[in-house]
């Protein structure tokens, strides 16, 4: 089943526009979007950025949590290629293949609220052993092209550039400045940004700084709807979800018990069998504040759509 619903970003809106396309001085491009994926896409970018080769100056304003590697990669070298300056501003996040992208211009500049990230390439396979160490050497190809180019950047060395990125590294404009992979810090001006910085939902990666996973409110019931809706759920059966959760077959049990859950079927909002697992009763769904229980919720939700829309 292809998910409908971006991993990045359950209720943050995204952007990719142009400025003064048909400027022969400075033009900019907003990434403030995924990579790829549920984002903007390489084939798109690098068209713009072909369309943009009388401009000077071209600036490239990032607010992105990341996404695939080798549209990354595609878009780094048509920056690279521009035959004008180029400048990297990194408005609120440049986060795994996002940041390689942002270093492909001559100058990088970090907003003073803004973070950089850097890690090991990751991949998703299914297959025999013979797939996996296939995937496995991929992986390490890939990693290597990515070390070259931070330790070119920074002027660090490749073990200890592997070192940062082995650890999910996570910087501030002050830190990433002093590693070397930003030229300076600037005052953030655009409110829009700061605003968006934190709207991603990065519970992806292991060491996302307080400020950012804890940048988002709680969600309500208009909030929860609306994302259930968005998964393809009805808005009748929305409600329904929400005012009774997904109720529990009658086997014993609980819904209440995290432990227990794993053995429990579950059925949809009407009664019938479905193939899910768990319960989230109304109170719990509400005052649900961990992200991983929200998005479980919604990935349940995406799994049931088309058994309720029939059914509504």
């Amino acid at each position: 089943m292809r998910m409908k619903r971006s991993p990045f970003k359950p209720r943050a809106s995204s952007e990719y526009k142009i400025e003064n396309k048909k400027a022969e001085e400075d033009a900019t491009i907003f990434i403030y979007d995924e990579i790829s994926w549920f984002g903007v896409s390489a084939e798109q970018v690098v068209k713009d950025i072909k369309d943009l080769s009388s401009s000077k100056t071209l600036h490239v304003r990032f607010n992105s949590p990341g996404g695939s590697v080798f549209d990354g990669m595609a878009i780094y070298n048509a920056i690279k290629q521009h035959k004008g300056k180029t400048v990297s501003h990194i408005d609120g996040l440049a986060a795994s293949i996002a940041s390689l992208i942002a270093l492909a211009s001559d100058e990088v500049a970090m907003a003073e609220n803004a973070f950089m990230m850097i890690h090991e390439p990751w991949s998703i396979v299914i297959g025999p052993a013979k797939v996996m160490r296939e995937e496995a050497d991929l992986l390490d190809k890939v990693g290597g092209a990515i070390v070259n180019t931070y330790a070119s950047k920074s002027g660090k060395s490749i073990d200890e550039i592997k070192a940062l990125m082995d650890a999910e590294t996570w910087m501030s404009a002050q830190e990433a400045l002093d590693s070397g992979f930003a030229d300076s810090i600037e005052e953030t001006k655009d409110e829009k940004a700061k605003a968006q910085a934190g709207l991603f939902d990065l519970s992806v990666f292991a060491n996302v700084p307080e400020v950012l996973s804890g940048s988002k409110k709680d969600l309500n019931e208009r909030d929860l709807e609306k994302l259930l809706r968005d998964a393809g759920v009805s808005k009748n059966q929305a409600k329904k979800i929400l005012a009774v959760g997904f109720v529990a077959s009658q086997d014993g049990c609980d819904a209440q018990n995290d432990s227990q859950q794993d053995g429990c079927d579950a059925q949809s909002v009407d009664g019938d069998k479905a193939t899910l697992r768990d319960v989230e009763p109304k109170a719990k769904v509400i005052e649900m504040k961990k992200k991983d229980r929200t998005n479980d919720l919604l990935i349940r939700a995406e799994e049931l759509a088309p058994k309720l829309r029939k059914e509504n």
